[in-house]
This record gives C-alpha cells, structure tokens and sequence, in this order.
C-alpha cells in the first residue's frame, strides 16, 4: 500500500511543478511586454519633452533666453551702426581726397598755363607779352647810332680782332663812345638785366608777340626788371669794352629773337 501512494505523490509533485514553470513563463512573457510598451511610451514622450523644448528655444522666451538673445540683436544693431559709420568715414575719406586730387589738378593746370606763358614771353614776366604786341613789321630805333663793327652772321662765321678767330655772331656790334646813351628800340618790359664776360652788363626787353631785343656794354642803367620802358627812353650809357672787345673799341652789343631764335636786327631797324 506504501507503494502506490509515493508514486502518486511524485507525480502530483511533477504536475505542479510544471504547473509552476508554464505559470512563470507567461508572467515573464507578460512582463516583457508591458516593459517594451512602456520602454515606447517613455521614448516618446522624451521626444515630445525635447521637442517642446526645442519649440520654447526658437519661439520667445523669458528670463535669461531672452536676455541673451536681446544681446545677440543688440550686438548686431551696433556692429550694423558700427559698419555703418565706418563707411560712412570711408566715404568722407573718399570725398576728401577726391576734393584734393581736384585742387591738385587744378594747382597743376595753373601750373601750366603759367608756365605756357612764361615759354610764350620767355621769360619770368608774363603780361609783357598781353601789354605789348609788337608785330614785326614796325621798324625799331636803333639803340645807338654808329658804324657796324661786325654784322649779324649766323650762316658764315666773322672775325673777332681782340678774340682772334673766326666765329659766328648772333648780333650785330655797332660802334659808339663812351658815356653815350643807348635808348630802347621800342616799347616793352624789362625782363632781365646780367652781367656777362662777353658783353659786359646785358639789358633784355620784351617786345612782344615772342620779340625780345637785347643790348649789351652797358653802364648806369637805372631800371630794374619788370619795369615798362618806351621807345626811345635811355637804358643806360655805353660802358669800357669788354676784354672780349678791346681792339674793336667801345661799342654796344645789340641782338634780336623771335620765339628763342637769333634774327638778323638790322631788318627791324630804321634805315
């Protein structure tokens, strides 16, 4: 009778024992899935809290977000007014020099027409040339009356006693006396008064129209440059010759230009 019964009862214990084991097995089933659903359901309200998050970022906000972000727009309003004034110096600095590249070309072409009429009167004394037009045509008085030591010769050369040689000359040399007085063949201005080797104390006037007449071997003469002269008026006295001119005797040394150029004076003189 013992028998029966202990095997009955290993049986009945095998029996719970599976029991037990399906029991457990469904509750873990259960329990996975109730933790994959909730696992779900925490992702996506994480991602609706950042996403909220998110939208409270960009929309307007309060506190120290918006704090800040009134100092981003306030930075950049000034960094506009910054480069807003920055130009507008650039563009000051730009009308500023433009202002002195004028000015400047202005100066300059001042410049240039001044020294165009310095190259038209040829010399430091522009309104000469304005204030007197001489033409060419009016004969001129002649500075001294005399004998013609040497001729105008630009195309041959003439002998020069004292110099002893043979060479051209761009005047004419006439001969006088100490102490006589030269007088200016026409009207004009005085534009240079030097002293030369050659031909001692040099007076030049300007006629004109690119005219100038110069006289040399001169003494006394009381005229500064600049100062008007009219035909006729005396320039000066004729001065010792130079050493240049020691066998020729006392003389004045007179010469012609046009435009720079040595003329022959005797065809602007009266006959």
């Amino acid at each position: 009778m013992k028998r029966p019964n202990n095997l009955f009862q290993k049986k009945y214990i095998s029996s719970l024992v599976i029991a037990a084991f399906l029991i457990l097995s469904v509750l873990t089933a259960y329990n996975i899935k109730i933790g994959n659903a909730d696992g779900r359901k925490s992702d996506n309200k994480t991602k609706t809290e950042n996403t909220e998050k998110s939208n409270d970022v960009i929309g307007p906000v309060s506190g120290s977000d918006t704090d800040s972000a009134a100092g981003s727009a306030s930075d950049s309003t000034e960094n506009n007014d910054m480069d807003a004034e920055w130009g507008e110096e650039t563009n000051d600095k730009t009308e500023t020099n433009d202002r002195a590249v004028t000015e400047k070309e202005d100066s300059d072409e001042q410049k240039d027409e001044q020294t165009t009429d310095r190259e038209r009167s040829g010399s430091g004394i522009e309104s000469s040339d304005a204030v007197y037009n001489y033409n060419g045509r009016k004969k001129l008085t002649w500075p001294v009356m005399g004998n013609i030591i040497l001729p105008y010769s630009m195309d041959a050369t003439v002998y020069y006693t004292t110099l002893d040689q043979y060479a051209c000359n761009d005047g004419i040399i006439v001969g006088a006396k100490v102490g006589e007085e030269v007088v200016s063949p026409g009207n004009g201005r005085i534009v240079n008064i030097e002293d030369t080797d050659r031909y001692g104390k040099m007076v030049t006037i300007l006629l004109g129209n690119y005219y100038k007449a110069y006289c040399g071997q001169l003494e006394n003469v009381d005229y500064e440059i600049g100062d008007d002269i009219q035909e006729g008026d005396v320039i000066g006295t004729v001065a010792e010759p130079t050493r240049s001119f020691v066998l020729e005797g006392p003389n004045v040394f007179f010469k012609m230009t046009y435009k720079g150029k040595a003329v022959n004076p005797v065809k602007y003189l009266r006959s």
